[in-house]
């Protein structure tokens, strides 16, 4: 009866540790489903030439939507800085403004990793994680031609970020 009425008495004290052990548990589990990934870039140490070709192509009409879209931008961005109303136009053209400024922005700079994706292809060390020097691996290849790392040391980098990149 002790141990139950300690049980009981204790209930949320047993809780609290099965708890922070559930929670310590959860935590390093994402990185081992994560993992995955990782053998899939050694699954595919060099890229066939037509996984190299289908791109490089990819890379290329990514990069000619790209500069479409910043030329449309720089010209909307200049039409609404024309035009003038009263303080909520101005409010909202503001707003518009930033927005395009951003979206423009990020276009650069995709613009910019796409350009360096394609002159690595050019120097043939496309598919090279810049961090560690092993295959990226295609799978990643094909959702982001532009990635210059690997998922784990992607992973690595936005972890250091998290923890100590506010220094």
């Amino acid at each position: 009866m002790n141990n139950r009425e300690g049980a009981s008495r204790d209930g949320m004290s047993p809780a609290r540790p099965e708890t922070s052990a559930t929670t310590a548990a959860a935590m390093p589990r994402p990185p081992v489903r994560r993992a995955a990934p990782e053998t899939d870039d050694s699954d595919l140490p060099d890229l066939t030439p037509e996984q190299l070709d289908e791109l490089k192509q990819a890379l290329e009409e990514r990069r000619a939507s790209l500069v479409a879209n910043i030329d449309e931008r720089q010209h909307a961005e200049r039409d609404i800085s024309r035009e003038v109303g009263d303080e909520m136009d101005e409010a909202n053209a503001e707003g518009a403004t930033s927005l395009t400024s951003k979206l423009l922005e990020r276009d650069v700079r995709v613009l910019a990793e796409i350009d360096r994706a394609l002159a690595k292809i050019k120097e043939g060390s496309y598919g090279m994680c810049e961090g560690t020097g092993e295959p990226i691996g295609y799978r990643r290849l094909k959702l982001r031609p532009w990635a210059r790392y690997s998922v784990a040391y992607q992973e690595q980098i936005e972890r250091e970020e998290r923890t100590g990149g506010g220094s």
